[in-house]
């Protein structure tokens, strides 16, 4: 049984495979010739936009979470 890694997820997948069963990308013909250091290096660069993308949107949510806080502390002192 011969594998090839996935060039969209990184993963190990059949050769005879047509679309990797992970992701669905269609395995084309250099995809099983990548030498894994090159897949790697893009999987980790996709990676990193992930957790930059992850990290912006945390910081939205926690700037919406903040201007609620105030609202409700300035509603407090309102109340007093």
């Amino acid at each position: 049984m011969c594998v090839c890694v996935c060039g969209g997820c990184g993963r190990t997948i059949d050769n005879d495979y047509i679309y990797c069963p992970w992701c669905g990308q269609t395995k084309s013909k250099s995809n099983s010739n990548h030498n894994f250091d090159e897949v790697f290096k893009r999987l980790e660069k996709k990676q990193a936009a992930e957790k930059i993308e992850q990290l912006k949107n945390m910081e939205m949510k926690l700037d919406a979470l903040e201007k609620d806080l105030s609202v409700l502390v300035l509603s407090a002192e309102m109340a007093k």
